[in-house]
């Protein structure tokens, strides 16, 4: 039997591995990969620390090392996530066997493995992954049992800290049951000054992410779009509808004696609530923020597939079966493209078309510059952010005797750009090509680039003298 846990785990393992490593090179930097991209050079080149390095520095650092190591590609940025990824699910399957049933392991391990939302992750030049695996072992470190390592907890949950400050909503769920019953007010106080004096360091001496936090509770409302809504309609996306209800089945399972001790539970329920109130105060709240949160819904629905086995194994099969359907559709559409716009593929269509001296309104053009400059002949290609172009430059490029030519993403046409915007790309622009696969069945993201050409110029209204009349 434990031979084929063994093998079953080492299964798992090599799964999350594969969708890792998979099309790793092949997708472009898209989204928030950017600003990596751009920060790890400055790192590299010696510059002032950038934002992000600041206040979560340990990430950065291992993709510094990662691109100074392997060369300047989307493998190396990319290379230290990945990599956490994997060892994220190979924690779950492993780290803590003397509390965790076998098939709560497994099952934990498995919706890790195959969440489309985690394999995005795992493969995005940001701090999702390391995120992840740090809350994962401290997470673990921290549960009752023989093995319990209270220390190695809290530097798992430092680490985690360092790469995102988000970690630090695990705090009470870890720590707090370190110091009673009985409460022992004491330590407890100290413990209170300590996160007190840390958190007015950052507030006053740093522009980092609590700080703005900070700064955003005191002022008001955030004007950002990721309100409360936002928040919980895009963890539940992400999370999965069944990972939820197995997750509250495990929850449920908790009462019982031999249940998911009261420290798993607070792990998974403390982050997502205090960043529901957090959101509920105006703060813009997105749902990565609750990346240190996974580990313990994880093994929580992991609880509740071993619930619903120990009761009738038909139960526990077909839940095992509808984990793996309702992520089938994600992770066919993440192979298709990595779920990114192909930023490459644009800036290869634009060089066929594109005049050297032409005008390319886009939106993320910091990124299109990026691969535009692999083109010789576009170097001189005036790129323009869609959000730049007022009235008075819309007019200018219409009159300007070189071509003009628009990239957005098709998902945003309708809800996010500019409403003048659009108008004057539909009345003075036409559609020649889109880029990128539409998505399949029962997938949300449509990551194609629609690709627009000037249809007519405008004179606009020069004196008469220079007209010749």
């Amino acid at each position: 039997m434990r031979s084929a846990g063994s093998l079953t785990a080492l299964a798992i393992l090599a799964l999350a591995a594969s969708l890792r490593v998979y099309g790793l090179s092949a997708w472009s930097l898209d989204g928030d990969e950017l600003y990596s991209w751009f920060d790890v050079q400055r790192i590299l080149g010696g510059g002032e620390l950038p934002h992000g390095a600041r206040s979560h520095p340990l990430v950065y650092l291992c993709m510094a090392i990662c691109v100074k190591l392997a060369g300047q590609s989307e493998l190396a940025l990319r290379a230290f996530p990945a990599l956490a990824g994997v060892v994220s699910v190979a924690l779950l399957l492993c780290m803590r066997r003397d509390v965790l049933g076998c098939g709560q392991a497994l099952a934990a391990g498995l919706v890790a493995a195959i969440s489309p939302w985690l394999v995005f992750a795992s493969q995005s030049a940001r701090f999702y992954a390391p995120l992840l695996m740090f809350a994962a072992a401290a997470t673990l470190a921290a549960l009752p049992g023989e093995r319990r390592r209270p220390l190695l907890s809290g530097l798992m949950l430092v680490l985690a800290t360092l790469c995102h400050p988000s970690a630090l909503l695990l705090a009470p769920a870890l720590l707090l049951p370190l110091l009673g019953p009985p409460v022992r007010w004491r330590p407890l106080l100290r413990l209170a000054g300590v996160g007190a004096l840390v958190t007015a360091l950052l507030v006053l001496t740093d522009d980092g992410a609590l700080a703005m936090v900070f700064r955003h509770v005191v002022d008001g409302a955030d004007p950002s779009r990721y309100d409360l809504s936002h928040f919980v309609l895009g963890l539940g996306y992400n999370v999965g509808p069944l990972t939820g209800v197995l997750a509250l089945v495990g929850l449920a399972a908790a009462r019982r004696p031999g249940g998911p001790d009261r420290v798993l539970v607070a792990a998974a329920l403390l982050p997502p609530l205090l960043l529901s109130l957090v959101a509920a105060l105006g703060v813009s709240t997105h749902q990565r923020y609750a990346t240190a949160a996974m580990p313990a819904v994880l093994l929580l629905a992991g609880a509740g597939v071993a619930s619903l086995w120990s009761r009738h194994r038909a139960l526990g099969l077909l839940s095992v079966v509808a984990l793996v359907a309702a992520s089938a559709p994600g992770l066919w559409a993440h192979l298709q493209d990595g779920n990114r716009h192909d930023l490459r593929a644009v800036a290869g269509l634009l060089a066929q078309r594109v005049g050297p001296d032409d005008i390319v309104v886009a939106d993320e053009h910091a990124g299109l510059w990026l691969y535009l400059q692999r083109y010789d002949h576009m170097a001189d290609v005036r790129l323009v952010e869609d959000t730049q172009v007022d009235s008075a430059r819309g007019e200018a490029f219409l009159a300007n005797k070189h071509e003009v030519w628009v990239a957005l993403k098709l998902s945003r046409l309708d809800v996010f750009y500019d409403r003048a915007f659009m108008q004057w790309v539909e009345q003075f622009f036409c559609e020649v090509a889109r880029v990128g696969r539409s998505p399949p069945p029962l997938v949300r993201h449509d990551n194609r680039y629609v690709l627009y050409r000037r249809n007519q110029r405008s004179l606009g209204q020069r004196p008469r003298r220079e007209r010749g009349l």
